[in-house]
């Protein structure tokens, strides 16, 4: 008799764990990562923010999420200014071709899906849904979450 309930007791726990802050969040997509930069081609980042970096190089990773009329990006640049585990990371909103800076500040280091170290979070669940999905948007946009960060968009507190 359990044993016929166990798929439906399974389902139950699955539906009553998904919290209505996960469900109201928007994931943001993996775009793309320029390499070795000396200039960002999206003119997010500039000047002392492409000083070459511990490891002689500076990189950009973005990732998108698309509305009607405008585009969010996130660009998180891997400088000299990345500190353990955390890198200087923009939201920016782009219309007509210009970026507004929504968000400036230190958040976790992302792993781009085309890094090796990808493939070796496999195996911690948290660490391999962090990975997938760096940054979303929750609170019906009023805030942009990395992990168990969260960064207020136009004035908007968490």
């Amino acid at each position: 008799m359990l044993r016929s309930k166990l798929p439906t007791i399974g389902l139950a726990l699955t539906v009553m764990s998904l919290s209505p802050l996960h469900a109201a969040e928007t994931n943001f997509a993996y775009k793309t990562s320029y390499r070795r930069v000396t200039a960002d081609p999206d003119g997010i980042w500039t000047g002392g923010d492409l000083a070459i970096g511990p490891k002689g190089t500076v990189t950009i990773h973005e990732y998108e999420l698309r509305t009607p009329g405008e585009e969010l990006l996130v660009s998180q640049i891997w400088n000299e200014d990345c500190a353990s585990g955390t890198c200087p990371t923009r939201l920016v909103r782009i219309r007509d071709g210009r970026p507004t800076v929504l968000v400036n500040d230190m958040m976790h280091q992302i792993i781009p899906p085309d890094d090796p170290r990808f493939a070796d979070v496999a195996s911690n669940k948290a660490a391999a849904q962090f990975a997938q999905h760096p940054f979303a948007l929750g609170d019906g946009g009023k805030i942009l979450i990395n992990g168990d960060y969260k960064f207020p968009l136009d004035g908007h507190q968490p």
